[in-house]
């Protein structure tokens, strides 16, 4: 050993390089869209895709002697061809930048010479090459050349060091490139043992060649005819290492379809060809979305004023007939407003200017918010069959459009779902296959509605809906791929991200769901259904009293005669007949509740799973504060509780740490005894209910919640009468539990030196009037602009910073739906601001 150092340098080895780089291309299919995007970068306009696959036959003996003739796929004497006509590459940026694997060329230079954003930017794209098959000739045509300018040297110690500059090539000076990638596995070589084959070519003529090489392929001379190749790359790849067949080429066609954006990238094209067969594929198609019931589009740009700029066209319905033969509709409070009049209809769109905050809540993070940078967001429903398909005249519910169904099905198997283009490039998997990344199926599933059911809930299937994300690598730094190039690495922003997504989606949906809702509402009116309930009812009513007066009277009655009684049986068919309508139409109307039914068996389901183990936690309740002191009792006996108090930190002391637990196990006893209470029998039980005695009830209940949250609840009776409600008293804890249960969330995080949840209660003529209220944060922002929105089911304002719901937006859907069951009972918000305050009238039985 000596005291010498000396500085050794890493080596790789070429084996290892070569894997690396052939992690990034797992299928065939990604390497090839890795060199179509490797033209764009190039500055292409057209980018050429040739497949000369070799099939020979040959003749197999079967085990019974048969002889069968097969074709097999011969690997090693069939080809690719990339060509494009992008700037090309001269001898020094083949030698340093396409050979330099992990160049930092694209990383630090965004934008090509013609303006366009660079899709890639790890430098290892060259190794696509090598994922296709395991020889590359590459001829390139450049542009300019580099060549020495030796009258401005540069001297630079003993030795000169020339400037280079640039000159147009004007004598098509070319240049080909070859590897053998099979060198890379040679064992024991490192990547700087690797070498390439590079030559120049005086005189290329980069188009006359290619069209002698296939000029016995008429529809690849028309386009090559079509194609300026003052300069561009011609790449050729054999020894294949795939086994092609027309399912590959196919899919792989399609993909291409899906590549680019549907609206955009007008100068860049690509056509595809099988020399084996060229009628099969031919020029690539962008996806064009000309057939939509409802297109939306957002803008959204962080820089300015952070709003989102949103425009709403409905293609739905028939513009006409909602004129003339639905107009009644119009005059519903809901429709007298924009953008939901007439005139808003016949308009080409509806533009909207929402402030990004008002998309997601207060608890968002800011920082996250802004790193979310500037983006695009286009989106189509298409809805692939019409459920209301009958011809009625008049009292069709949907005037709807005609649609082809079986063009829209076949057109959304191929084109739908949501998908994401960066620099006008797509990211993949997102939207492909039934790829459900922003998870619109779990949403339906959970609020199945159709959207003119009801108001609020409705929400989109996934297999009705295409549309198109646009960001950049310039203005979504955040964004970055996952190392396979297989989408997006979802960290917090992206996550985010796909909230305001889903925020975005829920302004087409609102806006379907008024729209559809009132105009079923109109058709109810108009098909009779209300008046043929309301005749069944009174006859059931009089058949009821008949028969009661019958039975009072059969002892006396006379016998009827046979006219009498041929009236009477009459009289009894047609009521049955009303009664048959009746209840049909009942029948119907329970349809609609399915849904509802459907949540709450699902919340039954919890309450009986609590129940099945009341035995256990009332058990776990009587020992959870009884457990710290016979721990402390325990501790006397071998510790002396002062000389720990004196000579140790205060978090190092067993005593206060057990102090800490009996805090945790007083919370914990008292959630514990709410939530079996709620279990109790007389509370599933109808009975008059003094609202005075329950709120007093009530506060004790939560005083120790309260009192840990710095929360006090003031309860005010104004009058001295009575309030008695016949009522389940577990409806009511529904009701309160609720509301406090959302005050309480409201003080969270909001400093205020005097926290208060206030209920006051008092008679007015015959009903009684509650109000709750806090001086919490009030209403969310999302909601100030139409506060009645937060009744409706699956809405939410509570999320965490990466705008996630955690609510279960339930709440206060239940609440409003217990109260209006109790003889069309009512609650409604009167203050928003400083605070949350609702009204709740309750209507006493006469």
């Amino acid at each position: 050993m000596t005291n010498n150092t000396i500085k050794v340098p890493f080596k790789v080895s070429a084996r290892t390089a070569k894997l690396i780089g052939l992690e990034n291309f797992s299928t065939e299919e990604g390497a090839v869209i890795e060199l179509v995007k490797n033209t764009y970068d190039a500055d292409a306009n057209n980018c050429i895709l040739i497949f000369d696959l070799k099939i020979k036959k040959e003749t197999i003996v079967n085990e019974d002697g048969t002889e069968v003739e097969i074709e097999k796929f011969e690997k090693e004497n069939s080809s690719i061809y990339i060509i494009d006509n992008g700037i090309g590459m001269n001898d020094r940026i083949i030698q340093n930048q396409w050979m330099t694997i992990g160049t930092d060329n694209k990383l630090y230079e965004h934008t090509t010479e013609a303006g366009r954003v660079k899709t890639g930017a790890k430098g290892i794209g060259r190794f696509a090459l090598n994922r296709l098959g395991m020889l590359t000739d590459m001829t390139s045509l450049p542009t300019l050349l580099e060549v020495i300018d030796t009258d401005n040297p540069i001297e630079e110690s003993t030795e000169e060091v020339f400037n280079i500059k640039l000159i147009q090539n004007s004598d098509n000076v070319g240049f080909e490139w070859t590897v053998d990638w099979k060198d890379f596995d040679k064992k024991g070589a490192t990547v700087s043992d690797i070498e390439a084959v590079l030559s120049g070519k005086e005189n290329l003529n980069l188009k006359q060649d290619l069209l002698d090489r296939f000029s016995s392929y008429p529809k690849i001379k028309k386009v090559l005819d079509g194609v300026d190749f003052k300069s561009g790359t011609v790449i050729e790849i054999t020894e294949l290492n795939d086994d092609w067949n027309e399912d590959k080429l196919r899919k792989l066609f399609g993909n291409l379809e899906m590549l680019l954006p549907p609206e955009e990238q007008n100068d860049f094209g690509i056509d595809f060809f099988l020399l084996s067969d060229l009628d099969e594929f031919g020029t690539v198609k962008r996806a064009y979305y000309d057939d939509y019931d409802y297109k939306l589009k957002a803008t959204y740009n962080q820089h300015d004023d952070k709003t989102i700029k949103v425009e709403i066209s409905r293609n739905e319905l028939d513009i006409d007939a909602l004129e003339n033969r639905y107009a009644e509709v119009f005059e519903f409070d809901m429709m007298k407003n924009s953008p939901y009049t007439l005139e808003d209809f016949k308009k080409e769109k509806i533009e909207l200017n929402i402030p990004i905050e008002k998309l997601t809540t207060e608890k968002v993070d800011k920082y996250l918010l802004n790193r979310v940078g500037k983006f695009g967001f286009t989106f189509y429903f298409l809805k692939n069959t019409i459920s209301d398909d009958k011809e009625d005249g008049d009292l069709k519910k949907y005037p709807y459009k005609k649609i082809d169904s079986a063009n829209r099905k076949s057109w959304l198997k191929k084109f739908g779902g949501i998908k994401i283009f960066r620099d006008d490039f797509r990211i993949r998997p997102y939207g492909e296959n039934g790829d459900d990344w922003l998870r619109l199926g779990e949403r339906q599933a959970q609020s199945p509605g159709g959207a003119g059911q009801r108001l609020g809930g409705y929400k989109i299937r996934p297999n009705q809906i295409a549309g198109t994300i646009k960001i950049s690598r310039l203005h979504n730094e955040s964004f970055q791929d996952k190392s396979g190039r297989e989408g997006i690495i979802e960290n917090d922003e992206f996550e985010l991200f796909k909230n305001i997504l889903l925020e975005i989606i829920g302004l087409f949906e609102k806006d379907r769901n008024v729209v559809m809702y009132n105009l079923s509402q109109l058709h109810s009116m108009r098909n009779e259904e209300a008046e043929k309930l309301r005749r069944g009812k009174e006859e059931a009513e009089r058949i009821r009293k008949q028969k009661e007066e019958r039975e009072e009277n059969k002892d006396s009655a006379e016998p009827h005669s046979d006219n009498k009684s041929s009236e009477e049986n009459k009289e009894y068919s047609e009521t049955e007949e009303n009664m048959a309508d009746a209840i049909l139409i009942l029948e119907k109307d329970n349809e609609k509740k399915d849904e509802e039914l459907r949540l709450l068996r699902s919340l039954a389901s919890v309450g009986l799973i609590i129940s099945s183990f009341a035995h256990e936690v009332r058990s776990l309740r009587a020992r959870l504060i009884p457990r710290t002191k016979y721990l402390v009792d325990e501790l006397k006996n071998h510790l002396n509780e002062e000389e720990l108090a004196k000579n140790l930190d205060k978090d190092d002391n067993p005593f206060y740490m057990i102090d800490l637990m009996r805090d945790e196990d007083v919370k914990l006893k008292h959630w514990l005894d709410y939530s079996l209470s709620t279990l109790k029998i007389d509370k599933r039980e109808r009975k008059n209910l003094d609202f005075s005695q329950y709120f007093e009830n009530f506060k004790a209940n939560w005083s120790k919640a309260l009192e840990q949250r710095n929360i006090s609840l003031e309860l005010n009776k104004i009058d001295d009468n009575e309030h008695i409600v016949r009522a389940f008293e577990v409806n009511m804890d529904s009701i309160f539990n609720n509301l406090l249960s959302n005050s309480i969330n409201a003080h969270y995080g909001y400093n205020k030196e005097q926290k208060k949840i206030e209920i006051s209660w008092q008679k007015k003529a015959n009903d009684i009037e509650i109000v709750f209220s806090d001086n919490g944060k009030g209403l969310d922002k999302k909601y100030k602009d139409n506060p009645e929105e937060i009744f409706n089911l699956n809405e939410s304002s509570k999320t965490d910073n990466k705008g996630n719901q955690i609510g279960t937006g339930l709440g206060l859907y239940i609440v409003k739906s217990i109260i209006e069951e109790y003889n069309n009972s009512s609650i409604s918000i009167i203050k928003i601001d400083d605070g949350l305050t609702f009204k709740i009238t309750f209507k006493t039985r006469k």
